[in-house]
């Protein structure tokens, strides 16, 4: 997604063997403004492809939880608004998180992400550990609030899409923990009521960063829109699976036996790094399908 747009990257994810991508909000933004023929390309080549695509929410402000009421409207139009291009490219899931906390100095001016932008703020990023504990107490100070109008956001969000359709059913809006919100994620009613078409979201690089220990996920009822992320364990920087300090064997194995997914997805921080973590998490599928089969 660095140097393609949102139709390049779905061709590319194809071409590498991959059964979808987890498309940039703000990149599909660009493309539909740009060219608006193209979310119709995006859609045609991928149910011709049987790909499974997603959007993931922009990383830039305003914020949907934004305690400045003015900030969150606009927070929620603009997501408004991605369903509304998502269901023109058969688009069927969108992963938010409660905030965003990137400067609007990194939104994309173009259809294409700026590489030189992206190689700084791959660097920048690293300052992150630093100031995200400090995000964290400054968030729970505020936490109430912040979580009551993160819920009405949601709730706005959710209902907006159950009357979208990307491929085959109902866009479903995926709320994916951060490590440095302050969020209560089990006070979220996953697939009942209100949020009835709202799932989890499970980030092993996020979990390990902020509990200090991976989560085997055990106690996850599904089903979860699952990125397999490795991590230093402080910082998500997005590294290949296998170079981290994420166990991913105990998460695979609870994922497959439970059935709580069908899809994972790779979020690397360059293209050579994504392939690579497709070989390394293929041969860990085939491992575990190994054990589970000699177990019986």
């Amino acid at each position: 997604m660095t140097f393609a747009n949102a139709f390049e990257a779905v061709r590319l994810a194809h071409s590498d063997g991959f059964a979808g991508v987890e498309l940039s909000e703000d990149h599909l933004h660009r493309l539909a403004e740009r060219k608006p023929n193209a979310l119709r390309l995006i859609r045609s080549f991928s149910q011709d492809h049987r790909m499974i695509n997603s959007i993931h929410k922009t990383l830039l402000r305003p914020s949907i939880d934004s305690e400045n009421e003015n900030q969150r409207r606009l927070a929620v139009q603009y997501t408004l608004r991605t369903l509304d291009y998502m269901e023109s490219a058969a688009i069927p899931r969108i992963v938010l998180h409660s905030f965003t906390d990137m400067p609007a100095f990194f939104e994309l001016r173009g259809e294409r992400a700026n590489s030189g932008l992206y190689a700084i703020a791959s660097q920048g990023i690293k300052f992150y550990r630093v100031i995200a504990p400090l995000l964290k107490a400054h968030r729970k100070s505020r936490a109430q609030k912040l979580q009551n109008n993160f819920l009405k956001s949601l709730s706005e969000i959710a209902g907006y899409s159950q009357d979208k359709r990307g491929y085959r059913s109902n866009i479903q809006v995926v709320f994916e923990e951060h490590y440095s919100d302050c969020i209560d994620y089990e006070c979220v009613s996953y697939g009942k009521g209100k949020f009835s078409n709202v799932i989890r979201g499970i980030d092993t690089a996020h979990q390990l960063i902020r509990t200090g220990k991976d989560n085997d996920l055990s106690e996850v009822s599904g089903p979860i829109h699952f990125h397999a992320v490795d991590t230093d364990g402080w910082i998500d920087d997005h590294r290949t699976i296998g170079t981290g300090r994420v166990r991913f064997d105990n998460v695979l194995s609870n994922v497959m036996r439970r059935k709580l997914t069908e899809t994972v997805v790779l979020e690397n921080g360059t293209r050579r790094s994504a392939l690579e973590s497709k070989v390394v998490l293929e041969a860990l599928i085939r491992r575990q399908r190994v054990v589970e089969s000699t177990s019986m």
